[in-house]
C-alpha cells in the first residue's frame, strides 16, 4: 500500500511594500490524490495569501458530509465546541456542480470558490447551466502542460522553495529552481 507523501514547501512571498514573507506549508498527498490536485490547492492558497486570510489546507472539518480542500472561518478564535461560521470554502479538483449548488444553498453567506484549469471549467460549464446568482465563484487557472509538469515535479522534489510575486491582481509569478512561471487566474462567472 502506498504511503502518503508529506511535502514541506517553503514559500517566499514578495509583498507590495517590499517585504518578503517566508512560510513553510505542509501538504500531505494522499495515495489517491493526484499531484494536480495538490498543485491546485497550493495555487488557491497563494491566490488568497495577500488577503491575510487564515486559510486551512485540508482541514479536519466536515459540513454535511462534505470536506473542503481549503477553508477560512469568520472568527478563527472561536471555541471548537461552537459551530464555526465559514467565510471561504474552496474546492480544487474535479467536483460535481450539484455539490457546489448544494453548498451554495446551505451556506448562503459563505464565499465558495472552485479552482481548476481554465479549459476544464469552460468545458464543464458548457455541459450544464450555472446560475450567476449563487455565491459560487469559478476560478480558472491558466497553466500550460509543460509548466504544470514542472510545478508538479518541483513539489515532489526534496525541500522545494517557491518564490512568489504578485504581478497583477490575478497573476502570480513563481520562481522555482532557476525558472519563472506565470500563473493567471480568471474568474469564469
Amino acid at each position: 500500500m502506498p504511503i502518503p507523501l508529506k511535502i514541506n514547501l517553503k514559500i517566499e512571498y514578495s509583498l507590495d511594500n517590499g517585504c518578503v514573507n517566508r512560510q513553510t506549508v505542509i501538504l500531505i498527498k494522499k495515495k489517491t490524490e493526484s499531484t494536480l490536485h495538490i498543485t491546485l490547492k497550493l495555487l488557491a492558497y497563494l491566490y488568497f495569501y495577500k488577503m491575510n486570510r487564515k486559510l486551512i489546507i485540508e482541514p479536519k472539518f466536515r459540513y454535511r458530509r462534505f470536506k473542503p480542500d481549503l477553508v477560512a472561518f469568520r472568527n478563527p478564535e472561536i471555541p471548537h465546541e461552537m459551530k464555526p461560521e465559514i467565510d471561504i470554502w474552496i474546492e480544487c479538483k474535479k467536483v460535481k456542480l450539484s455539490k457546489l449548488m448544494k453548498l451554495a444553498r446551505s451556506l448562503p453567506s459563505t464565499k465558495i470558490y472552485w479552482f481548476h484549469l481554465n479549459h476544464y471549467i469552460k468545458r464543464k460549464l458548457k455541459t450544464k447551466a450555472f446560475s450567476d446568482s449563487t455565491n459560487v465563484k469559478l476560478i480558472g487557472v491558466t497553466l500550460n502542460r509543460m509548466n504544470q509538469t514542472f510545478v508538479e515535479r518541483s513539489l515532489l522534489s526534496q525541500h522545494p522553495i517557491w518564490r512568489v510575486q504578485q504581478t497583477k491582481n490575478s497573476q502570480l509569478q513563481i520562481s522555482i529552481l532557476n525558472s519563472k512561471i506565470d500563473v493567471d487566474f480568471q474568474a469564469i462567472n
